[in-house]
């Protein structure tokens, strides 16, 4: 049955006299080809023109309808777009295209490449400004090296973003940005006192007097803080991104093991007075502090860019780190090669090579085999981390029945009574790696107690940097076992705790409060273990003890410990029972060791006496061990 004519159509106020306007009629308009392009395809569905009026007979088609027709072939656009049902009558409205806005992400990001550009262009510029006076030049032409490998890692993000790929250079500002802090701590040694900077590639002392620091110092500065600032901007705000594919995991993550301890080690070797060849614990406290940083960056960056989600924000990651060791590696290799009196470093080209398979590109995944190694699933993490575990607790025990220092022949070997804190930490995190490997539910308690092989070796590295100071008092081999123990036990705190998001990603998170009892407990056990590292737990009249908030080597052995056992505190409340549990007996760990370091190193000092950080140790052990008890009967 005919559908009802539209009363609409009758109304003479909207007959549009232009429509009947001779100038329509353009005999193009009635070209047949424009009309049935395709004879043999079926009939499609009637346009809203025809359907006003379906009763009409077939007749000739309207100049009206001719107009549209011919416009839609001149502008095509999406299928119907142009058909659509007017209250009263069909028009043509033109379509108006407005440029999309730039959403603030890609504004942040804009800003963070602008800003380390900046930050690039400073400590290009500061080497060949020079960084002292004329009294001590560079000892040879490094300012186009030193500006070329300092614009590298900002004009890789550059380029990133130029091509679209937004994820790819926010992830390669963020090695950089980690790196600039060491670098900062690094070169504020030459605005402070640059006769105790060993620094070749800058300047080179022709006497043991003191050069004047100059205005390319504070550019080296002034760039770090900039590159630090680009880094903050790049990851601000960033959207976490869904796990898309897995990738591989070894190569990252062992180059950046080698980058650490090339890091480590001294970068060059010396006979010559004025330059010395020391490693970061050898060098005055802003040099050991950056060195420290850098060192530790290394491994911790290459496991977090090989973790990442993407394809794009690990290659990304895995460059900008590449580009950041590079800087660090062919300075020193240069200064080797181009200043007499100065030889090859075995540090420098470990951080080479590990530049070198960090940027050495990887199958993307649709070009992967399936039986690829891929991004390890929990188990395998556990695996691999528990292996970390116990390569850290037989470093941590090397380091304690070996030599930590070495003295001239005739003279008494020393004692080494700070190492013997190793012992306790070695066995506590061997009998933790050995349950994990064993697939027992210990990896909470594993990630905190991975903290006391830092804050044994801390103590043991302090007293040796201490010792070293007399120079007929060199580091053995001990030192080396020591320092291995702490890259060893930071790998495998990273690889477990990310095991733990792996977890968390696969069962999911409770949302239950943790009852007030549990509370209670956990947060007086806190406070204990906060006074436990902030006081000494050993008091002898001739001997200086260090906290967890001094500028000593020792003391960030002590303030890692503490947020070791503050954060597990703190997660274990929000944590599933016995995954809450074990985080408490982890910290329960730390603590004892703590309380170990008296019995164990009271022989070191005179008419000693327990400090009131033993007895704080043993109280928050206890707690802890309540608080773990509390937690699985809930």
């Amino acid at each position: 049955m005919p559908a009802p004519r539209n009363p609409a159509l009758r109304n003479p106020a909207l007959r549009n006299p232009a429509l009947h306007n001779p100038a329509l009629h353009n005999p193009a308009l009635h070209n047949p080809a424009l009309h049935n392009l395709s004879p043999a395809q079926p009939p499609g569905p009637r346009s809203p023109l025809h359907n006003l009026s379906p009763a009409q007979p077939p007749g000739p088609r309207s100049p009206l309808h001719n107009l549209r027709s011919a416009l839609a072939l001149r502008n095509p656009g999406p299928r119907g777009a142009g058909r659509r049902r007017a209250r009263g009558f069909a028009s043509v409205r033109p379509v108006t295209r407005t440029a999309e806005p730039v959403s603030p992400p890609t504004t942040r990001l804009r800003a963070a490449v602008g800003v380390a550009a900046a930050g690039a262009l400073l400590t290009a510029v500061a080497p060949a400004v020079g960084v002292v006076d004329a009294s001590a030049p560079p000892a040879f032409t490094a300012w186009p090296l030193l500006a070329l490998l300092a614009v590298l890692p900002t004009a890789l993000a550059a380029v990133f973003l130029a091509r679209g790929q937004e994820l790819t250079a926010a992830a390669a500002l963020v090695a950089p940005a980690v790196f600039a802090v060491g670098r900062l701590l690094n070169d504020l040694q030459l605005v402070l006192d640059p006769v105790d900077a060993s620094r070749p590639e800058l300047f080179r002392p022709q006497s043991l007097a003191a050069p004047t620091p100059t205005a390319g110092a504070w550019l080296l500065v002034a760039g770090h803080v900039l590159l630090i600032a680009a880094g903050a901007l790049a990851t601000l705000g960033a959207e976490p991104d869904v796990r898309s594919e897995r990738a591989g995991f070894v190569r990252p993550a062992t180059a950046g093991i080698v980058a650490g301890i090339g890091l480590f080690t001294a970068p060059f070797t010396s006979t010559d007075a004025l330059i010395p060849a020391r490693g970061p614990f050898e060098s005055p406290t802003l040099p050991m502090l950056g060195g420290l940083v850098l060192t530790l960056a290394a491994p911790a960056l290459a496991v977090l860019a090989a973790s990442a989600t993407t394809h794009e924000a690990r290659r990304g990651g895995l460059l900008g780190l590449a580009a950041a060791l590079l800087a660090l590696a062919l300075p020193p290799i240069a200064t080797a090669l181009a200043v007499d009196r100065v030889g090859p470093a075995v540090g420098p080209f470990l951080v080479l090579a590990a530049a070198v398979a960090l940027a050495w590109p990887q199958r993307t995944p649709k070009d992967a085999d399936p039986h690829d190694l891929e991004l390890p699933g929990q188990r395998r993490l556990h695996v691999i981390a528990g292996t970390a575990g116990l390569l850290a607790a037989a470093a941590a025990a090397a380091g304690a029945s070996t030599a930590q220092l070495v003295v001239p022949a005739g003279f008494p070997a020393p004692t080494a009574y700070a190492a013997r804190l190793l012992w306790p930490a070695a066995i506590a995190l061997a009998v933790l790696a050995a349950a994990l490997l064993a697939k027992a539910a210990v990896r909470p308690a594993f990630t905190v107690a991975t903290a006391t092989v830092g804050l044994a070796a801390a103590g043991a590295l302090d007293a040796v940097f201490a010792a070293t100071r007399v120079n007929l008092v060199q580091p053995g081999v001990g030192v080396w076992f020591t320092a291995g123990s702490v890259v060893a036990a930071a790998v495998a705190a990273v690889l477990a705790a990310l095991a733990g998001a792996v977890e968390r990603d696969e069962i999911g998170t409770t949302t239950t409060e943790p009852p007030l009892p549990l509370v209670a407990t956990t947060l007086i056990a806190a406070l204990l273990a906060l006074g436990a590292f902030a006081l000494p737990v050993l008091r002898a009249p001739d001997f200086v003890p260090f906290g967890a908030f001094g500028l000593r080597v020792g003391s960030f052995g002590l303030l890692v410990a503490l947020l070791a056992v503050v954060a597990a505190a703190g997660i274990a409340l929000k944590a599933r029972p016995g995954r809450g549990a074990a985080l408490l007996l982890g910290a329960a760990v730390v603590t004892a060791v703590r309380a170990l370091e008296y019995p164990l190193t009271a022989a070191r000092a005179a008419e000693a006496a327990p400090g009131p950080g033993l007895w704080l140790a043993v109280a928050a052990t206890a707690a802890f061990l309540v608080a773990g008890a509390l937690r699985t009967a809930r």
